[in-house]
């Protein structure tokens, strides 16, 4: 009786014997198949940014900024030339009635800190109201950058401003405490009579930009 108890005593063991085997077995198989998959891998053919890129064609990139060639109608002789042709500004249209507004913004369709509209297209003795839509700003012309013998203005901070102009010509504007963000706006009354001293007295006013250097140009092309 006693050795038919000893017997069964020793089969819990075989069992984890058994058991510790196949575990071994399997963790040699995965470790033999990671290691030809590695191998594989190791040996992969390395190809050349061409290559990879062949299923899609070839990339060209244009070395300047020149559009598609036109032909020089006025000298047909010559052969065909590239001419550098920026894309058209959008132009402003005049706009209709004698008061018109202007929201101040801290974020608005040209970016941040703009007036809206930036330009905008009235008709001598139309009104102008400057609306305080975000806090923290003003309107004030810019001396040499209104139409000569016209007089500029003043707005106050945090207030709403209206302003009536009679003198054609261009009037650009700023927001004293964001001059610096390039925050500017352009009226013009009537017809552009000084677009060229506006454009020269540009140079300057941009100085004062710290950012968005490009926006009174951008401002200007849409007239």
């Amino acid at each position: 009786m006693s050795d038919n108890n000893n017997k069964s005593d020793y089969r819990p063991w075989i069992w984890i014997i058994v058991a510790s085997l196949f575990i071994t077995f399997m963790t040699v198989f995965v470790l033999q198949l990671t290691e030809d998959m590695v191998k594989k891998r190791a040996v992969r053919k390395i190809v050349t940014v061409e290559e990879r890129l062949e299923p899609f064609g070839q990339i060209n990139l244009p070395t300047s900024v020149e559009t598609l060639s036109v032909k020089n109608t006025e000298e047909p002789d010559l052969p065909e030339q590239k001419d550098k042709v920026l894309a058209p500004a959008m132009k402003v249209e005049l706009s209709t009635g004698p008061e018109h507004t202007i929201r101040m913004l801290n974020v608005g369709p040209t970016g941040t800190m703009v007036f809206d509209p930036a330009v905008i297209k009235v008709s001598p003795g139309d009104t102008l109201n400057f609306e305080v839509t975000d806090m923290a700003h003003n309107s004030t012309s810019i001396a040499n950058m209104i139409p000569s013998g016209s007089e500029g203005w003043v707005g106050q901070m945090n207030q709403n401003f209206s302003v009536t102009l009679d003198a054609e010509g261009i009037y650009v504007y700023q927001c004293d405490p964001h001059l610096m963000m390039a925050m500017v706006g352009i009226i013009q009354v009537g017809d552009a009579v000084n677009l060229e001293e506006i454009k020269k007295n540009s140079e300057n006013l941009k100085k004062n930009f710290a950012m968005n250097s490009d926006r009174l140009d951008s401002y200007l092309s849409q007239l």
